[in-house]
């Protein structure tokens, strides 16, 4: 009787092992691009509906989707692409962040770590999701957006070329990703250094001026982001700051009614400020002022939680 048993947990564990081996096998991710890597397997939801581009808007995105995108760089959530005219970029969200990684993923069984990570790729999923269409819809123009497509469709009824950092062609039939796209903007640090080099005090003045004021735009839109960070989430377009990185961020009622965000001022641009002084200490008297009004609180118009 043991001995039945020892070998029926025996031949339970190879089946496990033998299909664990090939779940890696098959789910093995190359590191070369594939069309598989933006191609959503989401589902279409009434929840991420975008409503329609007015016509001119219309026009003006299929202008942008007739040039060649050429692989730019990759985030934590996204593959980046530029346009062939440089103005341009296209985010496709990374759809292996967003897929189970294994068949197993939908054993819904406690004990099961494949089928955890599927619960919580789902909620990070959600919650990019709703990121992009918060930015789209409250921020547009804070955030450079033209366009945010989350769900399957056949509205664009239009296939695009990219190439990929190998210089490798393909041609990805953009109803079926999830993307956005934005004007393409300037990094902050850059642009400062640009205008410093040239000598224009008053140009990087105005923009340290244009940075605290989307900074309290977004708090008192209630804007909430876990990652601010104004080096690389943050850039310029005709030199005015907008945020590029919208994959985070929400909007949190509460934060609307207060002015706390003022707290949060001068964490957010603490590696700012210490760049400021280090490299152009002409500014930071500037900076310095620009920081103080920023976390300035009138306590009359100050509404309580």
């Amino acid at each position: 009787m043991l001995k039945k048993i020892f070998i029926g947990l025996a031949l339970f564990l190879f089946l496990i092992s033998f299909f664990l081996g090939i779940d890696r096998f098959v789910h093995h991710e190359s590191s070369r691009f594939t069309l598989s890597k933006v191609i959503s397997s989401q589902g279409s939801s009434s929840e991420w509906e975008i409503p329609k581009l007015p016509l001119e808007e219309q026009k003006n995105l299929e202008q942008i989707l007739n040039q060649k995108f050429t692989y730019y760089s990759k985030g934590s959530q996204s593959y980046v692409f530029i346009s062939e005219d440089k103005k341009f970029i296209l985010k496709f969200l990374k759809q292996e962040k967003l897929r189970p990684k294994s068949w197993l993923a939908y054993l819904p069984l406690s004990f099961n770590p494949y089928h955890q990570e599927y619960l919580f790729k789902k909620e990070k999923c959600r919650a990019t999701f709703s990121a992009c269409k918060t930015a789209f819809q409250e921020l547009k123009k804070e955030s450079g957006l033209i366009y945010v497509h989350l769900n399957n469709s056949r509205d664009l009824n239009k296939k695009i070329t990219i190439l990929d950092k190998n210089g490798e062609q393909h041609i990805v039939d953009i109803d079926k990703t999830c993307f956005y796209v934005q004007k393409r903007a300037q990094l902050i640090y850059l642009r400062i250094s640009e205008l410093m080099h040239s000598n224009d005090i008053e140009g990087a003045k105005r923009i340290i001026s244009s940075v605290f004021s989307l900074i309290d735009f977004l708090g008192k839109k209630g804007v909430f982001d876990n990652d601010p960070i104004l080096r690389k989430n943050f850039g310029l377009i005709d030199d005015v700051a907008v945020q590029i990185d919208i994959g985070k961020l929400r909007i949190d009622p509460v934060r609307q009614q207060t002015l706390a965000y003022k707290q949060e001022v001068g964490s957010i641009t603490n590696s700012f400020k210490i760049w400021i002084e280090k490299n152009y200490p002409v500014l930071s008297e500037y900076f310095k002022e620009c920081l103080k009004e920023a976390q300035f609180t009138n306590e009359s118009t100050a509404s309580e939680p």
